[in-house]
């Protein structure tokens, strides 16, 4: 079991980092520069992905009770974040710090 649980993780990480280097190496830019951003997407994508009753779902509601006629039940908003969104977000926290650390002068 945390075998597993470990691997989720440094799954997780590999292809963040290895998103991060993709696009720094596209760019031509340095690998902090792009890494939060990269994050920051990667977690907003998760949590739209795996979350249940949000717009989208209100708005295929609405359509399907537009179409038909039938109401269709209403989806409570509900998030359970998962160790793939934790880890996602812990490496966009960290990249943000050494974002931060790293352009310390302009700020």
């Amino acid at each position: 079991m945390i075998l597993k649980k470990a691997l989720t993780v440094v799954i997780t990480l590999l292809v963040l980092i290895g998103l991060s280097f993709g696009l720094s190496h596209y760019i031509h830019s340095k690998f902090f520069d792009y890494s939060f951003f990269v994050g920051l997407a990667v977690t907003v994508v998760i949590w739209f992905f795996t979350s249940k009753g949000g717009v989208t779902s209100r708005n295929i509601d609405m359509t399907i009770q537009g179409t038909t006629g039938i109401k269709a039940e209403q989806q409570k908003f509900e998030f359970s974040p998962n160790l793939v969104f934790i880890t996602s977000l812990l490496y966009t926290v960290v990249t943000f710090v050494v974002m931060l650390y790293q352009y310390r002068d302009y700020l």
